[in-house]
């Protein structure tokens, strides 16, 4: 578990932290799944697969910053923070987009 909170961008955390910090993450997302399904209406997924939706992009989008990123000025949390939201709520849309 400590790899897979590494590649997400978390640091090396006790495992009371860990969990906590994990609730927090499926709490806001379970949040972001609710307001995509009130946003996207009729071309939701319903509020559970939103929320895995937003979790496995953001996951993947965290990973690939982590992998690939460009160096910049900003800070690394703030700005993988930003990165995984984004690329969460991008896969979201864009698989609203091309659902039939």
């Amino acid at each position: 578990m400590p790899g897979l909170l590494k590649i997400a961008g978390l640091p090396d955390l006790p495992m009371l932290s860990a969990i906590i910090v994990m609730v927090m993450i499926l709490l806001a997302a379970m949040l972001l799944g609710w307001l995509a399904d009130l946003l996207l209406d009729n071309a939701g997924f319903g509020v559970m697969l939103n929320t895995g939706i937003l979790l496995a992009g953001a996951f993947a989008g965290a990973w690939l910053w982590h992998r690939y990123g460009i160096p910049t000025r900003f800070p690394a949390e703030a700005l993988r923070a930003v990165i995984a939201t984004g690329s969460g709520l991008l896969l979201l849309i864009g698989l609203a987009v091309i659902r039939p």
